[in-house]
């Protein structure tokens, strides 16, 4: 394969980050939180580049933040990011409200109105041509379940 020059990657995901790419900004937060690709882990790092791709609307950095939230016993939160992101369409999201609910941490009718919103996101996702990019990834091996509806 190709070589990888990992310090002039960062300085581009940097400049893209800062001019307001969310996967940009996503990925840099992945980076810090498990502290690869040359950088220091560093989870108040992580936890900057995944707000400012949340606040975008990004639901993969919602989710990370309401992961870590629970990480940090901060229910409330968690259950916030959490919220938004499964409303956003991610599956992964919702399976840990569902888990939260049956522990307690959520109440019925937040898990019901959050369901609702995930299956109207998502529905809104559904296209023919969608459809095929998913066959052709199931192909290639590098489909992941969330791509399901």
């Amino acid at each position: 394969g190709l070589s990888v020059d990992q310090a002039r990657c960062i300085e581009l995901l940097r400049q893209s980050a800062g001019l307001g790419y969310n996967p940009a900004q996503y990925q840099l937060g992945a980076f810090h939180k498990c502290g690869e690709f040359g950088l220091e882990q560093n989870e108040e790092e992580a936890l900057k580049y995944w707000m400012k791709a949340a606040e975008d609307g990004d639901v993969e950095s919602q989710f990370h933040l309401g992961c870590t939230a629970y990480e940090n016993s901060d229910h409330v939160a968690a259950m916030h990011h959490l919220r938004l992101s499964a409303s956003g369409g991610l599956r992964s999201s919702m399976n840990n409200l569902i888990v939260y609910f049956q522990d307690g941490l959520l109440h019925h009718g937040d898990l019901a109105e959050t369901l609702k919103a995930m299956y109207r996101s998502r529905a809104e996702l559904k296209s023919e041509d969608r459809d095929q990019y998913i066959k052709h990834l199931k192909k290639t091996g590098e489909h992941r379940a969330e791509y399901d509806m």
